[in-house]
């Protein structure tokens, strides 16, 4: 009897797990909308963890989504206004830049129509950059968007488009809305060049005093028992080829300077070093690697730069050897929060 009752309750608990159909109806109506109004998209070159496929083809996608139900039945279209008058007066933060409309010779805009097709709640719309937009500097910041707006939609109930008491509500102001509107989108675009991300930095750096600093000669080795414990240095996009590499060197009295290298790259990436800090020169040279560094952090082929340069400060000279390991791209899911001028 004991093991009767056991087996029940193991077989009323089995059928508690299973998935049960949806306990409640769709939504009176069906919406569409764009779910994130200031999105940031950052155009990754190279690899990195997520499919960088687009972005090496200079493409990205502009998405909307369906509400209110749990399958969409429909084909929906949604006829998009490219509306610059979206981002007119705006800062992208507090004190920060601008926020500019994309210039028309940065991009390809498709017919401005974007489909959610039957059965999936999301659909998008692809845009194709330009060469005009990677030589832009202004292209590594978060300066340029795309401002879209939807003027109309087929096969669906409804967009949402806010409720607002107000005559003439500002759409980026919060306090205007008692629902905020969700059809309309400013889709901001930068870029990171193959070469930008965070590395673990080992090397050797051999100095020589000048006159009056010769306590300074000696040998700095810089390498940890274990890579991912390496110095983590973070490079930075300057150009479609080229990077900034900071770095901190101790120098007379113990104190650190700064010094900022600029690394320029060719198409077999190799690249050539200099100083872009004023007073200290720099010379050498470096190749990125892909997949240079066998098992290294978490067992795995890293890509890698090695890089070999002479440094000229005024207490000392530095000769460096750097081997520099890529722990991460350093880019993420990003949005920013408009302030009105």
């Amino acid at each position: 009897m004991k093991k009767f009752i056991i087996l029940f309750i193991a077989v009323i608990g089995i059928s508690s797990c299973v998935n049960q159909d949806w306990q409640f109806p769709d939504f009176d109506f069906q919406s569409v909308y764009f779910s994130h109004q200031y999105p940031v998209r950052t155009i990754t070159l190279g690899e990195d963890f997520f499919d960088t496929t687009l972005d090496n083809e200079w493409r990205f996608r502009v998405m909307a989504t369906t509400g209110g139900v749990y399958q969409n039945r429909n084909n929906i279209q949604l006829d998009l206004e490219f509306d610059p008058s979206l981002a007119e007066n705006l800062l992208f933060s507090q004190g920060g830049r601008e926020v500019k409309v994309m210039p028309s010779e940065y991009f390809q805009m498709p017919e401005p129509v974007l489909t959610i097709p039957r059965g999936s709640l999301i659909g998008g719309i692809e845009f194709e950059l330009t060469g005009a937009f990677f030589n832009d500097p202004d292209a590594i910041h978060n300066t340029y968007v795309i401002p879209l707006r939807i003027v109309n939609a087929a096969n669906v109930d409804t967009v949402l488009r806010g409720l607002s008491p107000l005559p003439n509500p500002n759409r980026h102001v919060t306090g205007d809305w008692e629902v905020l509107p969700k059809d309309f989108v400013l889709y901001a675009v930068k870029y990171v060049n193959e070469w930008h991300g965070i590395y673990l930095r080992r090397g050797l750096d051999v100095i020589t005093g000048k006159p009056g600093h010769e306590d300074l000669t000696g040998q700095v080795v810089r390498r940890e028992r274990f890579v991912e414990h390496d110095e983590l240095k973070e490079l930075n996009t300057r150009s479609l080829t080229s990077i900034d590499f900071p770095l901190t060197i101790q120098s007379a009295g113990g104190v650190n300077q700064t010094v900022n290298l600029r690394l320029d790259f060719n198409n077999q990436g190799n690249c050539t070093i200099s100083s872009i800090t004023d007073g200290i020169t720099a010379t050498g040279s470096g190749q990125f690697v892909k997949r240079g560094e066998k098992r290294s952090w978490g067992n795995q082929d890293r890509d890698a730069l090695y890089l070999q340069y002479e440094l000229d400060l005024p207490t000392m000279r530095m000769a460096t050897t750097d081997t520099l390991v890529m722990r991460n791209r350093g880019v993420g899911l990003e949005f920013f929060n408009p302030v009105v001028q």
